[in-house]
Protein backbone atom coordinates (compact mmCIF):
# COMPACT_ATOMS: atom_id res chain seq x y z
CA UNK A 1 0.00 0.00 0.00
CA UNK A 2 3.03 2.32 0.80
CA UNK A 3 4.38 1.97 -2.82
CA UNK A 4 0.84 2.53 -4.14
CA UNK A 5 0.76 5.74 -2.16
CA UNK A 6 4.46 6.81 -2.98
CA UNK A 7 3.39 6.38 -6.82
CA UNK A 8 0.55 8.08 -6.77
CA UNK A 9 2.07 11.02 -4.94
CA UNK A 10 5.20 11.16 -7.33
CA UNK A 11 2.30 10.91 -10.40
CA UNK A 12 0.34 13.66 -9.18
CA UNK A 13 3.54 15.94 -8.66
CA UNK A 14 4.61 14.96 -12.73
CA UNK A 15 1.11 16.30 -13.67
CA UNK A 16 1.02 19.14 -12.15
CA UNK A 17 4.44 19.93 -12.74
CA UNK A 18 3.49 19.56 -16.57
CA UNK A 19 0.48 21.29 -16.42
CA UNK A 20 2.40 24.60 -15.08
CA UNK A 21 5.07 23.84 -17.68
CA UNK A 22 1.84 24.30 -20.35
CA UNK A 23 0.25 26.85 -19.00
CA UNK A 24 3.59 29.03 -18.75
CA UNK A 25 5.20 28.49 -21.81
CA UNK A 26 4.30 30.54 -25.13
CA UNK A 27 1.84 27.48 -26.40
CA UNK A 28 -0.17 27.93 -23.38
CA UNK A 29 -0.38 31.63 -23.35
CA UNK A 30 -1.57 31.90 -27.53
CA UNK A 31 -5.48 31.39 -28.45
CA UNK A 32 -5.03 27.80 -28.79
CA UNK A 33 -3.51 27.23 -25.93
CA UNK A 34 -5.72 29.45 -23.78
CA UNK A 35 -8.47 27.17 -25.62
CA UNK A 36 -7.14 24.42 -24.51
CA UNK A 37 -6.88 25.72 -20.47
CA UNK A 38 -10.74 26.22 -21.00
CA UNK A 39 -11.75 23.53 -22.34
CA UNK A 40 -9.42 21.16 -19.82
CA UNK A 41 -11.20 23.44 -16.90
CA UNK A 42 -14.58 23.41 -17.66
CA UNK A 43 -14.48 19.20 -18.25
CA UNK A 44 -12.36 18.97 -14.62
CA UNK A 45 -15.48 21.32 -13.00
CA UNK A 46 -18.27 19.31 -14.72
CA UNK A 47 -16.64 16.00 -13.90
CA UNK A 48 -15.92 16.97 -10.06
CA UNK A 49 -19.61 18.07 -9.89
CA UNK A 50 -20.61 14.98 -11.38
CA UNK A 51 -18.66 12.40 -8.72
CA UNK A 52 -19.80 14.36 -5.96
CA UNK A 53 -23.18 14.44 -6.95
CA UNK A 54 -22.35 9.99 -7.52
CA UNK A 55 -20.82 10.09 -4.23
CA UNK A 56 -23.77 12.04 -2.33
CA UNK A 57 -26.26 9.09 -3.98
CA UNK A 58 -24.31 6.56 -2.72
CA UNK A 59 -23.86 7.77 0.24
CA UNK A 60 -27.71 8.61 0.33
CA UNK A 61 -28.42 4.73 -0.64
CA UNK A 62 -26.04 3.21 2.10
CA UNK A 63 -23.52 1.67 -0.16
CA UNK A 64 -20.42 4.01 0.82
CA UNK A 65 -20.29 4.59 4.78
CA UNK A 66 -19.45 8.21 6.11
CA UNK A 67 -16.01 7.51 7.41
CA UNK A 68 -14.34 7.15 4.01
CA UNK A 69 -16.01 10.07 2.42
CA UNK A 70 -13.29 12.16 2.78
CA UNK A 71 -10.79 9.92 1.47
CA UNK A 72 -13.21 9.63 -1.43
CA UNK A 73 -13.13 12.93 -2.32
CA UNK A 74 -9.48 13.51 -1.40
CA UNK A 75 -8.48 11.01 -4.25
CA UNK A 76 -10.64 11.72 -6.32
CA UNK A 77 -9.66 15.56 -6.82
CA UNK A 78 -6.13 14.65 -6.51
CA UNK A 79 -6.79 12.26 -9.73
CA UNK A 80 -8.49 14.99 -11.57
CA UNK A 81 -5.26 16.52 -12.16
CA UNK A 82 -3.85 13.06 -13.86
CA UNK A 83 -6.63 13.30 -16.29
CA UNK A 84 -6.65 16.80 -16.91
CA UNK A 85 -2.89 16.37 -17.68
CA UNK A 86 -3.90 13.90 -20.20
CA UNK A 87 -6.36 16.07 -21.52
CA UNK A 88 -3.85 18.55 -22.07
CA UNK A 89 -1.69 16.35 -23.63
CA UNK A 90 -4.05 14.66 -26.36
CA UNK A 91 -5.52 18.03 -26.92
CA UNK A 92 -1.95 19.93 -27.67
CA UNK A 93 -0.54 17.48 -29.73
CA UNK A 94 -4.12 17.47 -32.18
CA UNK A 95 -3.75 19.03 -35.59
CA UNK A 96 -7.30 20.69 -35.85
CA UNK A 97 -8.02 21.52 -32.23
Amino acid sequence: MLWFMISFVVLIFISQMYLLKFQSSAEGKDERGKGIQYKTNSILFNIIYLGMILLIVLHLIDVVPTKIIPDILLYFTVSLSLFGSCFVFINKNKKNY
